[in-house]
This record gives C-alpha cells, sequence and structure tokens, in this order.
C-alpha cells in the first residue's frame, strides 16, 4: 500500500517540480581582433564609466567609485532605460574586467534587453605579436521573463540575441575609438 502510495505521489510531484523551474542561465560570447596593442584598448575600457563613449547603445554614465573595484556605475541606455552595475574586478595586468548588473526589480523588463541578471567579462589578449589585440566580452545572464512560455520579445534566444547586439555595439565602439582598425 505505502508504494502505491508513493507511486502515486511521484506522478504528481515530479512534473510539477520539472514547470515549477525558471528560466536557464544563457551566455553570450563575442570576440573582435582590433589592429591595435593591447595596451592602447586597455587605455580605452578600463574606465568603468567609459562604456558611454564606446557602446552606442549607452546614452550616459556615472559611477560612485571611478574604476575601483566595488564601484556602482548606472548607465543609462538610448531607450531611456537605466540599470546599475558593479564592477567586481578591473585588473590592468591581465587586461581582464568583471563586472555585473545589479538585481532589477522584480517584474521590471528592460525595453530591448529583455534579461533579469547579466555579469560581463571583458577581456584583452595580444594577437599578431602585440600588434594587434582580440578584444572578448563574454556574459552569462537570465532573461527577464520568470515563466515557461515567454511573449516572443523575451524568451531565451531574444534576451541572447539582445545581449550579443549589447557585446557587438560595445566591440565595434571600441574598434572606432582605437582608430577603426
Amino acid at each position: 500500500m505505502n508504494y502505491l502510495k508513493l507511486s502515486l505521489l511521484s506522478i504528481l510531484i515530479i512534473p510539477a517540480m520539472v514547470f515549477a523551474h525558471g528560466p536557464a542561465r544563457q551566455k553570450a560570447l563575442v570576440t573582435l581582433e582590433i589592429h591595435a596593442s593591447p595596451a592602447e584598448v586597455w587605455a580605452i575600457v578600463s574606465d568603468f564609466c567609459s562604456i558611454a563613449e564606446w557602446n552606442s547603445m549607452v546614452k550616459t554614465c556615472s559611477a560612485t567609485q571611478g574604476s575601483e573595484k566595488g564601484s556602482i556605475r548606472t548607465i543609462e541606455y538610448g531607450t531611456g532605460e537605466k540599470v546599475s552595475e558593479k564592477l567586481f574586478k578591473n585588473d590592468p595586468e591581465n587586461m581582464k574586467m568583471l563586472y555585473a548588473m545589479e538585481q532589477l526589480e522584480k517584474g521590471r523588463i528592460m525595453k530591448g534587453l529583455p534579461i533579469a541578471t547579466l555579469s560581463t567579462t571583458i577581456s584583452i589578449t595580444p594577437a599578431d605579436n602585440g600588434a594587434s589585440s582580440l578584444v572578448q566580452m563574454k556574459g552569462a545572464f537570465y532573461r527577464a521573463f520568470p515563466g515557461p512560455t515567454p511573449p516572443e520579445d523575451q524568451t531565451d534566444a531574444a534576451a541572447i540575441a539582445a545581449v550579443t547586439t549589447l557585446y557587438q555595439n560595445g566591440l565595434k565602439g571600441i574598434k572606432l575609438a582605437a582608430g577603426g582598425k
């Protein structure tokens, strides 16, 4: 009898647990070779608020502690959306920066960027014997829509496309700032 109860309970609970799961973590990775030395490229991106200068999607930026670890920057996108990001690592020796978006208010979905969280790493490595740089932006994030059947503009694919576009715009801007090479 206990075996029958356990079997029935399993049949009811397991599907509920599967559907109770929220969105899966997604990733985006964009790399671009820029014909400028790693030091020149690092000089462009190492200021935590320089993002407003090299990413055309970002309208304004202000930071609480400049480019120091723990600094919080507030950026405003061209859509008018504002978001805060915290700097976790700014490593000039390894030319790497790591920052993450602060938690959005529950239920908030940003125009053009349907994500709830985003952590980003920018890294610069030498290419072509140091004459060029490989600049990589990679991120991990969750889509904003919490349910199992999001609207078409808030799916995992839409979130991946939006973050990829954000990174592509950033890398194109970095390339322009480095002389367009």
